[in-house]
């Protein structure tokens, strides 16, 4: 397994592949990071109502040539509203599968 450092060379290498020739699943997961919720402010200031919490986006490419993993630490839905619109193409190419953060580490561990 390949870990990738951005989001354009994870879709890159993605769109690399030949799906027909080389099929291959797309995992995603989406989990506050470490499994739980933030304990405090991560930004804001004194006018803030509600805390932002850091979550993390994970993307797996599994396929028969090899696998590809990038993951995104955000806070802002914003960001990951960017990395989502880059990854349609992909979306569109290898079948989608969402997975609970647990599953999604069990993958990356074995991969």
């Amino acid at each position: 397994m390949k870990t990738l450092k951005t989001i354009d060379e994870f879709v890159e290498a993605a769109m690399g592949f030949d799906a027909e020739a080389h099929p291959g699943n797309l995992f995603v997961s989406q989990s506050h990071e470490n499994g739980f919720e933030a304990e405090e402010v991560l930004m804001g200031d004194e006018d803030s109502v509600r805390k932002q919490v850091m979550q993390v986006f994970e993307v797996l490419l599994e396929t028969e040539r090899g696998s590809y993993y990038f993951h995104y630490p955000f806070s802002d839905p914003a960001e990951i509203e960017e990395i989502v619109a880059k990854l349609e193409p992909v979306y569109e190419r290898f079948p989608k599968l969402v997975l609970p953060s647990e599953e999604m580490a069990e993958k990356v561990a074995v991969a």
